[in-house]
């Protein structure tokens, strides 16, 4: 068995972090996945944030370790750029609702960057990351066109008000448990004194 294990940044931004005791300092790009020895993410695990880290903006493609070190696994935690982009274009409101109360925090950075990127134009599925963001996409949108120099179009507005909806689970999410390709190079595994400058995440 490796005692290595892909580990890529679903982050919208760039990831950084330094294990001291192995003398690493790594840094991710968006969607960019790397090899990463098992002893590197434990030592990362038990470091300050570092377990968060891990949770939030990063997914290791082996399950059984990604619990082993404490990982909270929840359906959405496997959720990539693709997947947010059918999220938003083709899935019910219910699912999106689902995924913003238990997602990632670099699930919903993804979110907001896509709905506006698409543009995203459901106003259901616009209110809903507003009230549960509090991230204006309609806004947004309207801010990136008038920089593009282009007339934006006035999304409908709701004639009823609807209730927020509860905080318990809606639909048996199912997303697949593995990494996605996306337009980057994987990076071979480097050891790198860290550098002070650079904040840890």
């Amino acid at each position: 068995m490796s005692d290595k294990i892909k580990v890529k940044n679903r982050n919208a931004g760039p990831v950084v972090y330094t294990v001291p005791e192995l003398q690493i300092r790594r840094e991710f790009t968006p969607g960019e996945t790397k090899s990463i020895s098992k002893e590197e993410l434990t030592q990362l695990s038990y470091q300050y944030g570092g377990l968060k880290l891990m949770q939030h903006y990063l997914i290791l493609a082996d399950k059984t370790f990604a619990k082993e070190i404490g990982i909270k696994l929840e359906p959405e935690y496997w959720l990539q750029r693709v997947d947010i982009k059918n999220l938003l274009l083709s899935e019910s409101l219910d699912v999106l609702l689902d995924c913003l109360d238990f997602a990632p925090i670099g699930v919903l950075n993804l979110i907001k960057q896509e709905a506006v990127t698409l543009p995203l134009k459901d106003t259901d599925k616009i209110k809903a990351i507003k009230d549960k963001l509090g991230f204006d996409v309609a806004t947004a949108i309207q801010i990136k066109a008038e920089n593009a120099g282009v007339a934006p179009v006035e999304a409908p507005k709701r004639r009823v008000k609807q209730e927020q909806e509860p905080t318990e689970r809606r639909t048996a999410a199912a997303y697949e448990e593995v990494l996605k390709e996306e337009e980057v190079e994987e990076t071979e595994i480097k050891n790198e004194i860290p550098k002070p400058k650079y904040q840890r995440v």
